[in-house]
């Protein structure tokens, strides 16, 4: 999967060969979750096959509290050239059966410079595309080094903020 993306061909399916099975003990963990937090991380290779996984969809969808998503800061090559924030939540909603509650993503990128360096390696800041009307979406600014990667204090924040609200209330 990972040369055809990286020569510019898309993704058209995702599956696991062999075809795997959930342990009894994690999917009624899973179940029990007062939210699941999905992400950064290679999205085809590392995300969509946990939701491969016979089961996983099961459990998510029997899970009472909130699913969020944090977003790459990038594109992952050629392949996801145009891929957006929305995309993966399709994706992923199209996998689990469930709808993804919250979306976290970046509203602001590095240096021109930064960009350029990426660019070169064909990835391009994620955008959030046009997202659906039931995901709620929390932009800030987590990419701030000249290296992708997300500033761990501000997302930290980001995520007790929407679990404080979601799983506390407002009191």
């Amino acid at each position: 999967m990972d040369a055809g993306q990286t020569s510019g061909r898309l993704v058209q399916k995702v599956w696991l060969a062999p075809p795997v099975s959930i342990h009894p003990a994690v999917a009624q963990a899973i179940t029990e979750f007062d939210a699941a937090i999905i992400g950064p991380g290679s999205f085809y290779t590392s995300l969509m096959p946990i939701f491969l996984v016979d089961g996983v969809a099961d459990a998510l969808s029997r899970m009472k509290g909130p699913i969020i998503l944090i977003t790459n800061l990038l594109t992952e090559g050629r392949g996801m050239a145009g891929f957006t924030a929305a995309d993966a939540v399709t994706r992923i909603e199209d996998t689990i059966r469930r709808k993804i509650d919250v979306v976290i993503t970046n509203v602001r990128g590095p240096s021109k410079e930064a960009l350029e360096r990426y660019a070169v390696e064909h990835k391009e800041p994620l955008v959030p595309g046009k997202l659906p009307a039931h995901c709620e979406v929390v932009g800030g600014e987590f990419w701030t080094s000249e290296i992708a990667r997300h500033n761990r204090p501000r997302l930290a924040y980001a995520i007790w903020s929407i679990l404080s609200r979601r799983l506390l209330g407002d009191a």
